[in-house]
């Protein structure tokens, strides 16, 4: 929804004032919006995907060619989310999910 509303003011020309602030904005509602919901921020997988749409959505252009990175990066925090609770509920998956983290 935010792209889109991105993609429109960028047709109308102010987009190219308001759609920095724009994105700062939805960049920390989405990190607060995280933290609400128990999600952890210290998680370098969540962060690295935020930096990385923050700085992909400051390209110039990108806004114009209509690529939807806080959508997508909504959708990648959903899989980690889910994939996150699968791997509780499977036997030994904690043990696995340990396992990784430590070798970091």
């Amino acid at each position: 929804m935010v792209d889109l509303i991105q993609i429109v003011l960028e047709w109308l020309v102010i987009g190219l004032a308001i759609n920095p602030f724009v994105d700062i904005f939805v960049g920390m509602s989405l990190g607060l919006y995280l933290h609400l919901r128990g999600q952890s921020l210290a998680d370098p997988k969540r962060i690295i995907g935020l930096v990385a749409t923050f700085l992909g959505e400051q390209v110039p252009g990108v806004d114009a060619i209509g690529l939807p990175l806080w959508t997508l990066d909504g959708i990648y925090n959903f899989l980690l989310s889910k994939s996150d609770k699968i791997l509780e509920q499977v036997p030994g998956g904690k043990v696995v999910t340990s396992l990784v983290e430590k070798k970091k």
